[in-house]
């Protein structure tokens, strides 16, 4: 996998305006603790991954990025109007310097070493690969060719954030040959999703 460059996307942890869904059941402090929990999760899987690694975060956070740092990853901020925009960018440029290209969020407890080189793996053959959530989205995409995703506009019609976003995202990619979907992992969203993490030993 070492043509191919891991790209993390993630918010800067900041009070109140990450893990929103969680804070009812939580508290503002709470949903914090979880983000941050699992963004250091995420980060210490991208410092294993055996290609070039890149944190790109939705605003600077001095901290954050130095850690990211210290773990051997670069960083840099994500750029686009809304998350398509940013997404397809970032795959977009990524993939003018490398090969292949995976990119992640920071939510889901489960994504290990195996199932990135898994998604690497059906890029030898297709130009396209997802990685399923059970919730109707997804926990990876990635590409090996640039143009699928220069334009920019791939996302426009993709509900993303809700139960529609994969199959969004299939239809919108129709027409590109070698679209391959990974079997399902989970993200941590709802309070039901916290226990579940919790009975795994991922949060405390």
């Amino acid at each position: 996998m070492a043509d191919t460059v891991l790209l993390v996307f993630a918010r800067a942890p900041r009070l109140g305006q990450v893990k929103t869904r969680l804070i009812e059941a939580l508290g503002a402090h709470g949903a914090l603790r979880v983000h941050e929990t699992l963004l250091a999760r995420t980060l210490q899987q991208a410092a294993a991954f055996s290609g070039p690694a890149r944190l790109l975060l939705d605003q600077a956070d001095e901290a954050l990025e130095h850690h990211a740092e210290r773990l051997g990853l670069t960083v840099g901020l994500q750029r686009g109007e809304g998350l398509g925009e940013r997404m397809s960018q970032a795959l977009a440029e990524s993939l003018n310097e490398w090969p292949r290209a995976l990119l992640v969020g920071s939510d889901c407890p489960i994504l290990d070493q195996d199932y990135l080189r898994l998604a690497a793996t059906r890029l030898d053959t297709g130009r396209v690969v997802l990685g399923a959530s059970e919730d109707g989205g997804f926990v990876l995409i990635g590409g090996n060719d640039a143009r699928v995703w220069a334009s920019g506009s791939l996302f426009e019609r993709v509900r993303l954030g809700t139960g529609y976003a994969l199959a969004d995202t299939l239809v919108a990619l129709n027409h590109e040959p070698g679209v391959s979907v990974l079997p399902p992992l989970w993200d941590v969203d709802l309070p039901e999703d916290v226990r579940r993490a919790r009975v795994l030993g991922v949060l405390d």
